[in-house]
């Protein structure tokens, strides 16, 4: 199975623009290295990267893997959760690597809104989460919520 084997930014901005007309550019980069058995079976991978804002310590991802379609939700470790400002997904594949490894370069753009006159933000804390989901994996969804009035 293909491993990344690390996730950053290309240039960490030195300021974030807040406001409703301003969109701010992020450039992820992902390293990506296959096991042999990836390169044999010409494996491919939905490579999903989430960018949000964390609230106090970072939330816990959990994800629902369904290659396309995968979801990250988060279980709250503290009052606030955390905000997911982007996804994207990139599909990869490991036919024609001849090293084992791959960099992925992807631009993401984030739009934080205003905050309101009466707080005093001068500094968020971001973070990127990167998942690989294979072709090959198991698949799971969730139903919508629904509501049904209880009888007695």
């Amino acid at each position: 199975m293909a491993k990344i084997e690390k996730v950053c930014l290309q240039e960490i901005p030195e300021q974030i623009y807040v406001d409703d007309k301003t969109t701010n550019t992020i450039t992820v980069i992902a390293d990506i290295s296959f096991h042999s058995l990836d390169i044999k079976l010409e494996m491919e991978y939905q490579l999903y990267l989430f960018v949000y804002d964390v609230h106090g310590s970072s939330d816990i991802p959990v994800l629902i893997s369904n290659w396309d379609e995968s979801k990250v939700h988060r279980v709250v470790s503290e009052q606030q959760s955390d905000d997911f400002l982007c996804k994207k997904r990139i599909l990869i594949s490991s036919l024609h690597q001849k090293d084992n490894k791959m960099t992925v370069v992807k631009s993401m753009t984030l739009n934080l809104g205003k905050i309101t006159k009466n707080t005093s933000v001068y500094e968020k804390k971001f973070e990127v989460f990167a998942t690989l989901i294979p072709a090959i994996d198991r698949a799971s969804s969730r139903s919508e919520v629904f509501i049904s009035k209880l009888a007695f």
